[in-house]
């Protein structure tokens, strides 16, 4: 039996959850919703707002092309400029 003059405290026990934002899944969630509630009345609203976000997707993937293409020129013309400066 062994007599102990300080008590080792217990370990903590922590309830966190980390909340994450998902765009996408929030997006598919207003989708959802307003088909499940359109009977006919907020037709036109819906297809404004499916336009509307196809429209963004379209938009963000020609920036990305662009963006692109853009860097590889720049390269070449870099590497031209090397080429040009070093073997000449």
């Amino acid at each position: 039996m062994a007599i102990t003059f300080f008590k080792t405290p217990k370990n903590k026990k922590f309830d966190y959850r980390p909340v994450y934002y998902d765009a996408k899944k929030e997006e598919r969630e207003k989708r959802l919703k307003t088909a499940y509630e359109e009977g006919g009345d907020n037709y036109e609203q819906a297809l404004r707002d499916r336009i509307q976000m196809r429209w963004k997707r379209g938009s963000a993937t020609r920036d990305k092309r662009a963006s692109n293409q853009r860097l590889v020129i720049i390269m070449v013309v870099i590497f031209l400029l090397a080429y040009l400066v070093f073997f000449r």
